[in-house]
């Protein structure tokens, strides 16, 4: 630990009773004095310091780089360095006082402000990293809800982006152990707006949010999307992914890294929210937008499953070029996912229907036909391969293949 002598000068130049030019004084001498690792210290200093000092500091710079975007940065750059050392020590990142700084922090990282904003995605996700960090910004959704807002208008959305993905998963990974109403809307609430700019965007911020949505519902599970359906509706939620998922789908020139992404996505819709997802294909839906659409997401996951399948088909996973070829027709195994769980649901939904029930047995049949077609594919896929190479290499080669295929054929 520094010399506790430097260490109670520097808490007394930052206490509460002290001038505001001491207490700036108090910032610049704290680098100097405390390393940055010495939690000792800096414990010391965050339970004696006025952190109101450091918020005002950062609205101050706030409204400096509003009026003037390439002006001098200092009070920003001062007190998101000093808030940087302080989220490094565990006992005071989760500390109300600091938690309280995150909505500005937000504010500061979606400005765009060369690297004080790297600088505060850098402090926030340090504060993210706690579960305490996580249960403030989703009890209070707006925080995150403004920060997609502010994405959809920055110029470079990449890294704001990137803050969401990290946001967005840490949150999926909290409410799968924390089932609280709160929690369960906050979270709701800004997966839905993070989905509705996703949907709305023509830029490049649509295609950076395919993965935070997919990494967003990765690690949540059926009972989860239950529970949080059960507490805040999850259709618009649903209506808009399948959207943004569709237009990327129908996009053959664009890059196909993110026809794959987009293919994932829906597959977590699937998966998690069959009948918001599936019911408009068997019912005469309210909305016929909607129905179209899942008509149309049906179709594409089963005209991307034909192509990976005719991407592998060329020739038996016996070389390295050959095993490349097979890691490049992953996907089938995702539309897979997507067809059966269209089947298990439609089965399971036609059992439960009363006679008099207003089914929409054309669209059925339609797509009874596409996903009978993949089916098809499928089969002669794997006896054709198993013909040209061994069971051994199958398996090697492609063993989470098979399973999504034998699971889709059962």
């Amino acid at each position: 630990m520094a010399p506790l002598e430097q260490v109670e000068k520097c808490a007394r130049l930052l206490s509460r009773k002290s001038t505001d030019d001491e207490k700036f004084a108090g910032l610049l001498l704290l680098p100097r004095v405390i390393d940055a690792q010495d939690t000792d210290a800096w414990t010391l200093i965050f339970d004696a310091m006025d952190i109101r000092f450091i918020e005002r500091l950062m609205r101050t710079g706030i409204k400096q780089a509003d009026e003037q975007r390439t002006g001098d940065q200092a009070l920003l750059n001062i007190a998101v360095s000093v808030i940087d050392v302080l989220a490094s020590h565990a006992s005071i990142a989760t500390n109300t006082r600091m938690l309280d700084r995150i909505p500005t922090l937000c504010t500061v990282a979606a400005m765009e402000i060369d690297k004080v904003s790297a600088d505060a995605i850098s402090v926030l996700c340090k504060l993210l990293a706690h579960d305490a960090a996580i249960d403030r910004v989703l009890h209070d959704s707006s925080i995150l809800v403004q920060v997609v807002d502010a994405a959809s208008k920055c110029s470079d959305p990449r890294a704001i982006a990137q803050f969401l993905d990290y946001a967005l998963n840490r949150g999926s990974h909290y409410i799968h152990t924390h089932h609280d109403t709160a929690v369960a809307r906050g979270w709701a609430a800004v997966v839905a707006s993070t989905a509705e700019a996703f949907a709305k965007s023509h830029t490049v911020l649509k295609f950076e949010l395919i993965a935070a949505l997919a990494n967003a519902l990765e690690p949540i599970t059926v009972d989860d999307a239950h529970y949080i359906d059960e507490q805040s509706s999850c259709i618009s939620l649903i209506q808009s992914v399948s959207s943004g998922c569709i237009f990327v789908l129908k996009q053959k020139t664009e890059a196909t890294q993110y026809t794959d992404q987009a293919l994932v996505l829906y597959s977590h819709l699937t998966r998690l929210w069959p009948h918001h997802v599936f019911v408009g294909l068997v019912h005469n839906a309210t909305h016929a937008v909607h129905q179209k659409e899942a008509e149309l997401a049906l179709r594409l996951a089963c005209v991307e499953g034909q192509s990976a399948i005719d991407s592998m088909m060329i020739a038996p996973p016996d070389s390295q070029a050959d095993r490349m070829r097979i890691r490049r027709g992953w996907k089938l195994s995702v539309c897979a996912e997507i067809a059966a769980a269209w089947l298990e649901w439609v089965t399971r939904w036609l059992d439960d229907q009363p006679e008099s029930t207003n089914i929409d047995e054309a669209s059925i049949y339609n797509m009874m036909n596409e996903v009978q077609k993949l089916a098809s594919s499928v089969v002669n896929f794997m006896l054709d391969w198993k013909e040209r190479t061994s069971e051994r290499l199958m398996l090697e080669n492609g063993a989470d293949l098979i399973v999504s295929s034998v699971r889709f054929l059962a």
